[in-house]
């Protein structure tokens, strides 16, 4: 299962390929801590190849915006349940 999701960013829309694998190994890297690096690799991981050169220059010049746009990824490839424990 790939799930093509499209960000506007800074004015330009973007397209990411997200996959279980894609995004289980971001919340694995997560949980160990390692927020920002995972987060870059998620998104540079994602991206649409077509698109790499120019969102790589859109992180050189925004600083934190890999975990902005990781945030916003994972919020659209995985949204929150309503669960609730039935006793």
């Amino acid at each position: 299962m790939k799930n093509t999701i499209e960000l506007t960013i800074a004015g330009t829309d973007f397209k990411f390929n997200v996959t279980p694998t894609a995004h289980g190994d971001y919340v694995d890297a997560i949980s160990r801590g390692t927020i920002s690096a995972a987060s870059h690799n998620f998104v540079m991981r994602t991206i649409d190849d077509s698109q790499k050169e120019q969102f790589k220059k859109l992180l050189e010049d925004s600083p934190g915006a890999p975990l902005q746009v990781a945030a916003a990824l994972r919020a659209e490839y995985s949204p929150e349940l309503t669960i609730t424990v039935k006793k």
